[in-house]
Order: C-alpha cells, then structure tokens, then sequence
C-alpha cells in the first residue's frame, strides 16, 4: 500500500467549500454590479429623454424664422428640463447654434456633439453616451422645427458621478467578497468537521481491529455512504476471520499430527545415541537436537495458533558467539560469521538459536543465496546485540511495522509465524529485536539482550 500524504478531509472540504462561496460571491458581485450600472445609467437616460421630449414641445418655432442670423434669439427652453443638464440646438447639417450655458458659446466646439450623431437625431429621437474632451457625457437628441428646415434639440448631463458611484460599490462588493470568503474558511471547517465525524469515527473503530479482534464495526448512523461503507468493512472483517480461523484451524492439526511422529523419532535418536558407537555419536546428537528443535516448534506453532505466548524458558550461561551463532551459521552453509568472542548472556540456548534460526532463513529466503547473509555481534557493557544481515532486496516501507504480526506474511513467503515466534523469545528474554531495511541495499535485524556482569559470571 502506497502512502500518501496531503492536505486533510476537513480541510479539503472546507478550502472547497471557501472556493465554491468565493467564486459565488465574485458572480454576485459582478451581477450586482452590472445591475446598479445598469440601473443609474437607465435612469439617467430616462430623464434625459423625458427632458429633451419637454425641451421640443416647448420650443416655439415662430420665433427661429432667422435663426442662421440671430442663433437662439428665442431660446430659452430651460424651464423645461431638471436642473444639472446642458441643451444645445444644432441646426441640419449638425452645426452647433446654440446652448443654455455661457461657457458653450465661448467655445463651443468643447461641447459638440459629433456632427453625425446630431444628424442621425433629423428622423427620430434618440439616446448617446460617450466622452466629450475625456469626460463621459450622456444626451438625448430630438428632431425639432427651425422654420423651413429642421434642426435637432440635445439635452446633455455628465455622467461622471456614475463612475464615481460603480467605484465605490465595486470597492464596497470586493471588501465583502474577501469577507465572506475568510469567514467561509471558518465555516467551511465546522462543517467539514461534522460531516466527517462519522467518517472519523469508522476509520478509529477500524483501527482497534487487529487479528485477534475481529469483531464487526458497530456503526449506527443512518444508512447513507458512511453506513454502505461500515458495510462493506464489516463484510471484509467477516471474510478476514473466516481465513484467519480457517489458517489457525489447520496450522493447529497440522502441529499435532506431527507431533506423534516427531515424538517417535526422538524416541528412537535417543535409543541411537545410546547403541551408537562413538564414531557415529556426534552425528546422531546432530540429528537429535535438531529433532528436539523441530518438536519445539511445532509446540510454538499449536500455541501461536491458541493465541498464547511462547513462556518456556531455560536459562543458561551462554556465550552469544560459540553457543548461539556458530551453530546457526554451521546449520546453512555460505553463510558468514563475523563475531569476535565477547559479552556473555543468560537465555535458553535452544530458544536463543530458534530465534537466530528463524531470521537467518528469512534472510536466505530473500536473497536466494546464503553468501549475502552475515550473522554478527556486538557486545557492551550492559547488553549484547545479535546482527542478521543480508544483502537481499529489502523490505517495503508499508511492511515494516507490521512484519512481526503472528500470520503476516512478507514477499518471501512463509506461515507468518517465522518473525512473530522471534519476537516473543526476544522478549521473554527481556530484550528487543528491531529491524532496518533499505529497498534494492538489504536487511539488517538487531536483537538486543541484556549482558551479564562480570560478578554475576564468578557466583555462578
């Protein structure tokens, strides 16, 4: 199993949750926005239309018989328009006549509107906005008689105060915007919370399950993907057990139909070794311990099956080197020994080998080849540390802290009982076995057992 490493749910749900609320409050903002625009712009047209229809109803034509002589003599519309608003009276070919402020007759070319707007204002009434010296302007334009001919009314107001006002409000919408969306953050993150509660409480009560508690997930939420899901874990614990209980049950009967036989042999080794002559001895006490090792462990393997632990503990003084290492390493020939003398412990010899016996064929095991393991020591004043290396391919990182469950197997195969069995001898012993791998540079388990003083060596 790959392990990844990332934000967490509830903040992914909450950076969600701020992101989904950011983008609205953005798309309302800019709706509101458009809508207000939209708004103060309408509404100033309006008006201008309204005043520029007020503006030629007013207008009285008789009085413009001369207008090309005495531009605007009888205009004097302004009653006829609300306050802040320019007119202007241009004449058919769009030339600019006259205006209601003083400042346009003195120049009045920084007020004209272009010529083809006022000459396409002739056929009907209509609405213009734009810039008049790089200052947004809004008019109304209307045809209106100027004796034989026609000319065009045009009521002006600046509209620079609606910029001023969208600034503000655009001001206003993002300041909101950014508030919403930090608060958000915080919501969002409560909520997150609740929402994965159930989830988190599912994932802690999947946790506490281990081989030897198999019991189903008691979950009593409503029927929902967090319910579908303690389901489905339920089913899988379910159909863990049945194997577990399945491996158990023939690993027990497979223990004691070999004991009756592994019985018998020793019976008949030790009955050898007796009528042996010396010349044949050493061989047969070979094939005798190794006997009393095999009924060992199959005595192990019935009680790692019963779920109990391996307490059988005879203790000796041994030299770690000569009485627990040399044997194993003669047990697998290639591989190497590299321990000097040094440091004495008191353990079980058969137990102390087993365990050594054990990480040395899962070395072997794994490298295909007994030159790649060494066995080492290395002796302190307080404690002694056994070395199993091996320069095979390593162990996966995900497979590490679980190597040691009774019935986990590794790539190498096996019962999964190899490690478990080596780790409760250790510990009977009151020491420690820890292991280092590197993928593609090797294996390396230490086991740790406490030294025996100097003084402790004289009593006994």
């Amino acid at each position: 199993m790959i392990s990844r490493r990332g934000i967490g749910l509830r903040w992914r749900i909450a950076i969600f949750s701020s992101l989904a609320i950011a983008f609205l409050s953005i798309l309302t903002s800019l709706a509101a926005y458009v809508v207000v625009r939209s708004s103060l712009v309408g509404d100033l047209e309006r008006s201008l239309l309204e005043d520029v229809t007020r503006v030629a109803a007013a207008y009285d034509p008789a009085q413009t018989d001369t207008v090309t002589e005495e531009a605007g003599a009888g205009f004097q519309p302004e009653s006829a328009a609300t306050g802040g608003v320019i007119i202007q009276l241009y004449s058919d070919s769009g030339a600019f006549l006259v205006a209601s402020n003083d400042a346009a007759d003195e120049a009045p070319e920084s007020l004209m509107l272009p010529a083809e707007v006022v000459v396409s204002a002739l056929r009907e009434m209509q609405s213009w906005q734009g810039e008049i010296n790089g200052e947004p302007v809004q008019a109304a334009l209307s045809p209106v008689p100027l004796g034989a001919v026609n000319g065009v009314v045009a009521v002006l107001s600046q509209a620079d105060y609606i910029g001023e006002a969208l600034g503000q409000l655009a001001r206003v919408l993002a300041l909101v915007a950014v508030a919403l969306t930090l608060l958000s953050i915080g919501l969002g993150y409560l909520v997150a919370a609740a929402a994965a509660r159930p989830v988190t409480q599912l994932a802690a009560a999947a946790a506490q399950l281990d081989p030897g508690n198999l019991l189903p997930i008691d979950y009593s939420g409503p029927d929902d993907e967090v319910g579908r899901l303690s389901g489905v874990l339920n089913d899988l614990v379910v159909r863990l057990r049945t194997s577990i209980d399945a491996q158990r049950t023939f690993l027990a009967e497979t223990s004691h139909e070999l004991r009756t036989p592994l019985t018998s042999l020793q019976g008949f080794l030790d009955r050898a070794v007796r009528r042996s002559p010396l010349s044949l001895r050493a061989e047969l006490e070979d094939a005798q311990r190794i006997s009393h090792s095999m009924s060992r462990l199959v005595t192990d393997l019935l009680q790692l099956t019963r779920g109990q632990l391996v307490r059988e503990y005879t203790p000796h003084l041994l030299d770690p080197k000569t009485d627990i290492l040399k044997p194993v390493a003669e047990e697998f020939p290639g591989v190497r020994l590299e321990a000097s003398p040094g440091g004495l412990v008191l353990g079980d010899p058969d137990r102390l080998r087993q365990l050594v016996r054990n990480l040395t064929a899962n070395a072997v095991r794994a490298t295909g080849n007994p030159r790649k393991v060494t066995l080492g020591l290395v002796a302190a004043d307080e404690h002694v540390v056994l070395l199993v290396r091996d320069r095979g391919p390593g162990i996966a990182e995900d497979l590490l802290p679980h190597i040691f469950e009774k019935f986990h197997k590794g790539v190498g195969g096996g019962a999964g009982l190899g490690l478990a069995i080596a780790k409760q001898i250790a510990d009977v012993h009151g020491g420690t076995i820890e292991v280092e791998s590197f993928r593609g540079r090797g294996t390396t388990f230490r086991v740790t057992l406490p030294a025996v003083e100097e003084e402790v060596e004289v009593g006994v």
